[in-house]
């Protein structure tokens, strides 16, 4: 074997300002007539080829003759072709690459034209690489290196070259996820340019507000065949070492290799010299480690399922013989089970084993509680903090201890009111600044898994203010998940947003200490009520992806969980009862997370027409508990009051969802979530005589749209919710029109559905029988029988349309425009802007904003926005599906 060879990739050589300054200032020198040698050096890879083209390109500027090193050294007579240049054209520069693969005859050469040609002005510039096997010709090198050069070493780009190439690549500062991808390259060119390329080409970036974001945490294909690719060329014992050491997250040592390969450590060293000759893996005081973090990652992903798994099981018995930290254990426990296996067994073992030092149990109480082992959390608890049975720990571990059950119970919803109690309990001895803004971030989740908002709030704001006072990453960041779901309980979506990107900045920095939280579950619910639905279900998906290389696989119901809320919102009917299914067979029994679960899953029965599941799934709901922050009471009454609705009894439903009206104004967490309900409890209040509750909800509907200008969903049901209200068709047809704009079809249906039946007590027979079939097309699509019956029913008592009665006139201005400013027009109404439109249709920016002016004079049009309901209004009124 040769030697790794790095994939050529034209990379840019951002970055390297002060070698690029360098090597202008021989080149300066040179034109005054002082020759030399420069040699760039360093691994490959690292950029030395490209750095020699900005060099040529340098001299070029500068007027200066460029030479070939290949063609000087290939002549017979090399040193007098060199005397011939410089007596008929004076002073020029001779580049020679990869000068570390000359055979040693040629190496002698080079050395020897060197001295030959010290006083003729002659720049020689050689690229070589260093780290490699060593053999002649690279000692020759040296010595040439050591005594005629000026020695350039190249080293990984920074961080700024790093943002830099970044930016260049997608037009757009990257955000902290897509940076931190882009930084495991390790500052590697090749490495950085490889991937920025194959995430733009597999589209995984989405630029939004100068912004460019990831859309999925899996690498590009690319990526990971080149990694493959390039590792080829390692012996077969270095390729199984470095499979091995991809399992570990850290530095691992040639001890815990050895022993997972079940091989001699001499043969394993042998290996890993190989590896690290070759650049592919470095030596730190911890123990060998790659290189670069991206190769390891890739190197992860291409093992396959039951290979990845069998290593994590040996990894975690050998880290438990070896006493290894409690938690590294339990992640590769979590992590090396087989789909379906209860690994609480495994996990009682460790904990049985390290329960005796104060960060084991630390470790066994976050293990315990999030793995939905509450009791045995509880009581270890207890024993830490009152020394029930163990050795009371000093205050440190008591608050650590603390902190670890109450960010468990933040994610489950579940608090037996020990947090509270120990907290009082711990209040007077801990005179720590980061002690005590431990304890307000822990009674902050207690008042929010009680259900005391205002307390969680106070609280949770003098936490933050403490952890940033003393500088305490882990307890801003419960605090900021914390009041992120007080906010979005309290419709405060602008809140709910800003707190949960802000947490998920702090578990970006917070390295080991916050790799256990996952602020995704904050955001997801958050960026759905703003009608981001695919932003929502990226962000669940890349949690999750985060989570289950860590081994947190306890959070796999509410990952389940909130995939179906999102998939439900857009309609998603079948996807979203999948999910459901899911979260509910993988939650414990009776538990807050499987409970909201059946309860979805019961509306969706429902919705398919299949009353006898909605009934079951609506019983096993009701036997978990609904008085938590992820099962909340409104989410059991809502779905209840629905069913009873649906089989007519109107009056029973009012009764059921009385205390949800009356909590509605302080808590209007249903309505974010599900907008769409508004006018289905102003109809049911209407109905049962409640004109004051019906009015409740229209002002509380109010106030969320003055709140929230932006929210398409919620201006439209606020709309929506005041038509119904008044009878008022005009206001239902501006809701419809909204509710397109948010890509809610079963949200749009009920504005179109409520529409047409008031427009048919108006006497407007047209328009009503156009709103039905538009409603009934989208519920027949989105799967929702029940709501599709109840509207043929009402299609059937709406008399024929008659020969003499005219279509609906088109929006004026439509058919007068071009078919290029039809095209432009749509994806404005889109969305889109007019660089991403100029894009998409390959055209100029200059020719987009004149077909936009064109299309503003057509339609009457001052703005986009009103362009957008025209050319919508005008698809509605041809085509029913088009939403």
């Amino acid at each position: 074997m040769t030697g790794l060879t790095v994939p050529r990739e034209a990379a840019p050589t951002a970055g390297r300002h002060e070698e690029r300054g360098v090597l202008r200032g021989m080149l300066e020198k040179l034109r005054s007539g002082t020759g030399g040698c420069v040699t760039i050096e360093g691994p490959e890879g690292i950029g030395k080829t490209h750095l020699l083209h900005t060099v040529r390109s340098d001299a070029a500027q500068l007027g200066l003759r460029l030479v070939r090193g290949d063609e000087v050294i290939a002549e017979r007579e090399p040193d007098e072709r060199l005397r011939r240049l410089s007596a008929c054209g004076g002073p020029f520069a001779v580049t020679l690459d990869n000068t570390e693969r000359f055979p040693e005859a040629r190496a002698l050469l080079l050395a020897a034209l060197l001295r030959r040609t010290g006083q003729l002005p002659v720049l020689w510039l050689l690229a070589r690489r260093t780290g490699g096997r060593i053999s002649a010709a690279s000692t020759v090198l040296e010595e040439v290196a050591a005594r005629h050069a000026t020695r350039l070493s190249l080293g990984p780009l920074d961080t700024a070259a790093i943002d830099e190439m970044g930016s260049t690549a997608f037009g757009a500062t990257m955000e902290p996820r897509l940076a931190e991808l882009v930084h495991r390259t390790g500052g590697a060119p090749w490495l950085v340019k490889l991937l920025l390329d194959a995430l733009t080409e597999d589209g995984l970036v989405r630029v939004r507000s100068q912004r460019a974001g990831l859309r999925s945490d899996e690498l590009p294909r690319r990526v990971l065949d080149t990694v493959a690719l390039w590792l080829n060329d390692l012996s077969e014992d270095a390729r199984l070492l470095v499979t091995v050491l991809a399992v570990f997250d850290r530095p691992a040592t040639l001890h815990e290799a050895s022993a997972l390969l079940d091989r001699p450590a001499l043969q394993v060293a042998a290996a890993a010299h190989e590896a690290l000759r070759d650049g592919v893996l470095v030596e730190r005081e911890q123990g060998v480690d790659f290189r670069y973090p991206l190769v390891r990652d890739a190197v992860y992903e291409n093992l396959p399922g039951a290979t990845r798994m069998a290593l994590h099981r040996e990894a975690a018995n050998l880290l438990q013989h070896d006493g290894a930290a409690a938690d590294e254990v339990a992640r590769h426990i979590s992590l090396g089970s087989r789909p379906g296996e209860d690994t609480s067994g495994r996990l009682f073992a460790l904990i049985e084993r390290t329960s005796n030092s104060p960060r084991g149990v630390t470790d066994s109480v976050r293990l315990l509680a999030t793995a939905g082992h509450h009791e045995e959390a509880r009581a270890l608890v207890a024993g830490v903090l009152r020394g029930g049975g163990t050795k009371a720990a000093d205050s440190a571990v008591q608050v650590r201890t603390l902190l670890a059950v109450a960010s468990a119970w933040l994610y489950t919803g579940r608090n037996d009111g020990l947090t509270g109690q120990a907290v009082g309990f711990l209040g007077e001895s801990v005179h720590s600044p980061a002690q005590r803004a431990r304890l307000l971030a822990a009674r902050s989740v207690a008042h929010l898994c009680d259900m005391e908002p205002e307390a969680a709030v106070e609280t949770g704001r003098r936490a933050l203010r403490a952890g940033e006072e003393s500088a305490d990453l882990l307890t801003r960041l419960l605090a900021d998940m914390t009041l992120s779901r007080c906010a979005l309980n309290a419709g405060d979506l602008d809140q709910a947003v800003t707190r949960a990107c802000e947490a998920m900045h702090l578990a970006h920095l917070g390295g080991r200490e916050t790799a256990h939280h996952y602020p995704h579950l904050m955001m997801a619910p958050a960026l759905a009520a703003y009608d981001e639905l695919a932003e929502a279900e990226t962000m669940v998906r890349l949690g999750e992806q985060q989570a289950r290389r860590k081994g947190d696989t306890w959070l796999r119901p509410m990952w389940n969980l909130q995939r179906a809320l999102v998939r439900f919102a857009a309609g998603r009917l079948l996807e979203a009862e999948q999910a459901a299914e899911a979260a509910a067979d993988c939650a414990q029994p009776h538990s807050p997370v499987g409970s909201t679960a059946l309860a979805l899953l019961s509306h969706l029965a429902l919705l398919r027409d299949d009353v006898p599941t909605a009934r079951y799934h609506l019983r096993c709901a009701a036997l978990g508990p609904f008085d938590t922050m992820d099962s909340a009471p409104e989410d059991l009454l809502w779905r209840r009051g629905l069913l009873q609705h649906a089989e007519g009894d109107t009056a029973g439903a009012f009764r059921t969802l009385r205390p949800l009206y009356a909590t509605l104004p302080t808590r209007p967490r249903l309505l974010g979530r599900e907008p769409e309900a508004a006018a289905r409890l102003v109809r049911i209040a209407r109905c049962a005589g409640a004109r004051e509750q019906a009015a409740t909800v229209v002002a509380v509907m109010r106030d969320l749209t003055g709140r929230h200008p932006a929210g398409r969903s919620l201006q439209g049901a606020a709309m929506h919710a005041e038509g119904v209200l008044r009878d008022d068709v005009r206001l239902v047809e501006l809701a419809h029109q909204d509710q397109r704009l948010a890509a809610r079809p079963l949200a749009l249906a009920a504005a179109l559905e409520d529409s047409g039946l008031l427009a048919r007590d108006a006497g407007a027979g047209q328009q009503a029988t156009t709103r039905l079939r538009q409603a009934l097309c989208l519920y027949e699509k989105a799967g929702a029988s029940l709501l599709a019956r109840k509207v043929r029913s009402r299609l059937k008592e709406q008399p024929a349309r008659t020969g003499g009665n005219p279509p609906q006139a088109p929006v004026p201005g439509w058919e007068s425009l071009t078919e290029s400013e039809r095209r432009v027009g749509m994806l404005v109404a889109q969305g889109l802007t007019n660089r991403e439109v100029a894009k998409r249709l390959f055209l100029s920016p200059h020719t987009v904003d004149s077909h936009l002016r064109q299309c503003f004079a057509k339609f009457a049009v001052n703005n986009r926005v009103e362009l957008t309901r025209a050319v919508l209004e005008h698809h509605a009124s041809d085509d029913p599906e088009n939403t």
